[in-house]
């Protein structure tokens, strides 16, 4: 029997015309061109996501939930009813390769949130400990535009093939989160944790340094905030060399 991530990979795979993404319409039939904006795109592609999430839940008999705010995690919280304490985070991640780069990079979310805290309900749906698997929808693309959206504002449904695309070269993965994490926060001062920076077969594969996803918990609920606290370790091998010290 297929696996779920099997079943998300062949939707996602029937979804693929839709990356042709051009513009947003209106009812007067109008089409307005998108720019490369990461963060209208990221939405766009968590939109063209929905359809194939829907359709590999109805596969296994989930239901879904999708959060109520903004910047709750996960994108679709995937279960057989709401005490469910075997629920499936799916989390939608985007981005874009870099001066013709094959290798590319995340960030996964924050490591001093609620996943030191199973029971806190803050900027999660349910809590962290009803989640048994957390997956991660990861697209990549070629910027083709400008983040300024083209210099004719507005196109009608005839002019389809007439509007730059903004995207080129999509590519997807459909991945545990552990299996991608790095053992480095993510971008800037931020306290989110940092994916892999691998090629699109190294997200496919889970090419990353942990061992299991028990391991990816402790390290990352023990990982300090500032290079100047981590005394007792700032990488993977450090924390298993620290681990042997206190066994």
């Amino acid at each position: 029997m297929p696996t779920l991530e099997d079943v998300l990979v062949s939707e996602l795979e029937k979804l693929r015309d839709n990356y042709e993404i051009c513009g947003i319409i209106d009812r007067a039939r109008s089409v307005y061109p998108l720019g490369s904006d990461t963060k209208v795109l990221s939405t766009i592609f968590e939109l063209i996501s929905r359809p194939a999430v829907y359709a590999a839940a109805q596969t296994f008999g989930y239901k879904i939930v999708e959060p109520t705010m903004q910047n709750h995690y996960p994108d679709f919280t995937l279960l057989y009813h709401c005490k469910d304490d075997n629920k499936i985070a799916v989390d939608v991640k985007t981005t874009y390769r870099r001066n013709g780069n094959h290798t590319f990079s995340y960030t996964l979310g924050g490591y001093t949130s609620f996943i030191r805290t199973d029971n806190e309900h803050k900027n999660i749906v349910f809590p962290f400990n009803e989640y048994v698997r957390h997956l991660v929808i990861g697209f990549v693309y070629d910027r083709t535009t400008s983040k300024k959206a083209d210099i004719i504002h507005k196109y009608t449904v005839e002019q389809l093939t007439d509007i730059p695309l903004p995207v080129k070269n999509v590519e997807f993965f459909v991945q545990d989160k552990w299996r991608i994490s790095s053992d480095r926060a993510g971008s800037g001062n931020t306290t989110n944790i940092g994916s892999i920076n691998g090629t699109i077969d190294d997200f496919r594969l889970g090419n990353g340094p942990f061992q299991s996803e028990e391991e990816f918990l402790e390290y990352w609920r023990s990982y300090r905030r500032t290079a100047k606290a981590r005394t007792n370790f700032s990488n993977i091998d450090g924390f298993r060399r620290f681990k042997q010290r206190q066994a």
